[in-house]
């Protein structure tokens, strides 16, 4: 039997962040997630975002009326609007993927937001790079 070898991994990805979704009836999607476990463990100081979890992972309901989510969940229905991949180094990962002919989104970060990076995805859904979380070298969370 051949020895494993780990593959290349360029972009330096380390997981899933979390997962946004949009629904014109977000408190139903709220619901749902109750349903199946998971528990709403924050909410935005100034937007209707509330973060479901369980376990490692983290389920975002995106109800802000003029958000991108919303404007997705109007253009597709109740949707994933937006994946985010845990990387080693956000800016890394998003000038690779431009370099490998990527579309770049241009998130512009409102109060009390962090401006990640993202690139078009599946159906102009959204990839961020996410490079700071809970458990990284040892952060706590919100670090």
């Amino acid at each position: 039997m051949a020895k494993f070898t780990p593959w290349d991994n360029p972009m330096g990805t380390d997981g899933f962040e979390f997962i946004e979704f949009a629904a014109p009836d977000p408190a139903a999607l709220g619901a749902l997630f109750q349903t199946m476990g998971f528990t709403a463990v924050a909410k935005h100081r100034l937007k209707n975002v509330t973060l479901y979890r369980q376990g490692g992972v983290n389920f975002i309901i995106n109800a802000e009326t003029d958000s991108f989510a919303q404007r997705f969940a109007r253009l597709h229905g109740p949707s994933i609007c937006a994946i985010a991949f845990r990387v080693q180094d956000a800016g890394h990962a998003y000038k690779r993927a431009l370099e490998l002919g990527a579309w770049g989104f241009d998130n512009k970060a409102g109060p009390m937001e962090l401006n990640i990076p993202a690139i078009k995805g599946i159906g102009d859904s959204l990839i961020y790079f996410v490079d700071r979380w809970q458990g990284k070298d040892g952060a706590a969370a919100g670090a």
